[in-house]
């Protein structure tokens, strides 16, 4: 699922929290988590394209865990509308993902991904570890006004970097 589903429905679990709590913050608050987890992709992106790994699946944030302990935190202990709003934002933007992206059972659990050493072919088996580039200017609104630059000058580089990939190269010794 990309920016804008998600902004979708973290828009209507924002404006649920604000009718529910009576708080404008915590809607904000739960809208904007509800998008922003995605920033951790910047991780990958970079394990990725600037170390050359593929085969890595990190997203830190996109766990299960971080929104059950929440929700513990939230019956047992703690109770406040901005710290239920993070919980729920959470909450939703994982839940999304899981169901939309259909990777393996426990692809969403850090400690499963920890488990399995980040390995992609384990997480997302049966996709290619270097997909995300390849859609990037369907994430992001006016793509006619800056998709044919993108593909004229940024899909090549990383067309590049795919192919010639550190195991790929070999250093010969000097005679």
């Amino acid at each position: 699922m990309g920016p804008v589903g998600h902004t979708a429905i973290s828009t209507v679990v924002g404006a649920s929290i604000w009718g529910v709590t009576g708080s404008s913050l915590a809607g904000g608050v739960a809208a904007g988590v509800g998008v922003l987890v995605d920033v951790d992709h910047l991780v990958d992106l970079y394990q990725s394209w600037i170390r050359r790994k593929t085969n890595l699946v990190i997203v830190p944030f996109h766990g299960w865990e971080y929104s059950l302990a929440g929700l513990l935190v939230l019956c047992f202990g703690f109770y406040h509308p901005v710290f239920l709003a993070v919980v729920v934002g959470h909450l939703s933007h994982v839940t999304t993902d899981h169901f939309h992206n259909r990777l393996t059972p426990l692809s969403y659990f850090v400690l499963y991904r920890a488990w399995v050493r980040f390995d992609a072919r384990k997480i997302a088996p049966g996709r290619d570890s270097a997909y995300f580039h390849h859609n990037l200017t369907s994430f992001f609104p006016f793509r006619g006004l800056w998709e044919p630059w993108y593909l004229r000058k940024v899909e090549p580089w990383f067309t590049a970097r795919e192919h010639n990939t550190s195991e790929d190269v070999v250093i010969e010794p000097n005679k």
